[in-house]
């Protein structure tokens, strides 16, 4: 920083623009200080007329992105420019990422396909419609390029989306059948002239009653939303919010069903073991905590994880978009390894 600035500008333009490797990679940091001392590199463009701007929509770097809304009306500049063979920058964000974009092959389908489509949604935002309209010299709108690219992957998404729901439409329904079978078998039994539980009193049978009431209702809504999404046509739109949001409330209600079911069946041991054996069912609550609490470790690692391969700021992401749901995250992350 101590050279003249015609020297600095010598090393960042030459022998490769150093600020649009910059973005390519993500290198906020770098920009940062560069865009400091210079603003005006922030218009610069390369071979093909694209800005930085238009890397960060390429390789999916949301948090060089939203520079943008901080240069005012000469945003309007950057987002008409095209290249040579017309694409303006939505184009560019109608196209498949790069092979080598951090994250491009590792997350769940339906995930992928979900983020693909906010993000052209959110670039599409910034443009004039007649921009979001326009077509390259091809004739193609970006809308037209989105559809072509994206055709297999929603496919793919389409498949293991109504996979996932179909193989676990059959675990609500074996939870729901046995907890509603349970209760109606109640532990200890009832009195034969009035039918009232022997232990109704007990705060075992109490939590007993509760927590196989709320596995059953989970589970039959589990059901519900994991119908709609089976029959659902996964249009592009319907990956945009609906068949996520459904397919993740499905398996985050089943998996907290599958929870409280284990809670009915500790509660159940306290009530057959109620006279002296008392260490039976308190191993048995030990191990079904500790299963609990691994169950909630792993699903609090594999939500790190995808929010570091999704590569997008989970405060700014959810705060400025109101993007993907935690619950939607979490399932990304169970269902990616």
């Amino acid at each position: 920083m101590r050279l003249d600035d015609s020297q600095i500008l010598k090393i960042i333009r030459k022998p490769w623009s150093l600020i649009f490797e910059a973005a390519k990679q993500g290198n906020l940091r770098f920009l940062d200080i560069i865009f400091h001392e210079y603003p005006d590199l922030m218009f610069e463009v390369d071979k093909n007329n694209y800005t930085i701007f238009h890397y960060a929509v390429m390789y999916r770097h949301y948090n060089i992105f939203k520079i943008i809304y901080t240069i005012g009306p000469l945003k309007n500049l950057v987002v008409k420019k095209t290249d040579k063979r017309g694409n303006n920058i939505l184009h560019l964000a109608a196209k498949l990422p790069e092979q080598d974009t951090p994250g491009a092959e590792s997350t769940a389908t339906h995930f992928k396909m979900s983020i693909e489509m906010r993000w052209f949604e959110r670039v599409k935002r910034i443009l004039h419609p007649v921009d979001a309209e326009a077509k390259n010299k091809k004739g193609e709108t970006a809308k037209a390029i989105f559809t072509k690219q994206h055709r297999e992957l929603r496919k793919e998404a389409e498949k293991w989306t109504k996979d996932i729901a179909n193989a676990n439409i059959m675990g609500a329904i074996l939870i729901a059948t046995v907890v509603f079978a349970a209760a109606f078998t109640i532990p200890g039994g009832t009195n034969g002239e009035t039918g009232t539980p022997h232990f109704v009193r007990r705060a075992s049978f109490i939590v007993f009653a509760i927590s196989d009431t709320i596995a059953l209702l989970l589970s039959c809504f589990s059901i519900l939303m994991l119908i709609t999404v089976i029959s659902s046509r996964c249009e592009e739109i319907d990956f945009l919010w609906r068949v996520p949001f459904d397919l993740a409330w499905g398996l985050t209600l089943l998996l907290f069903s599958v929870e409280a079911m284990v809670v009915a069946f500790c509660a159940t041991m306290f009530i057959v073991f109620k006279d002296g054996i008392f260490w039976i069912p308190i191993l048995v609550t030990v191990m079904a905590s500790f299963t609990i609490y691994k169950f909630f470790d792993k699903i609090w690692t594999r939500f790190g994880d995808v929010m570091h391969i999704a590569h997008i700021p989970c405060e700014s992401f959810l705060k400025e978009e109101k993007q993907l749901t935690i619950s939607q995250k979490i399932i990304a992350a169970l269902f990616k390894i």
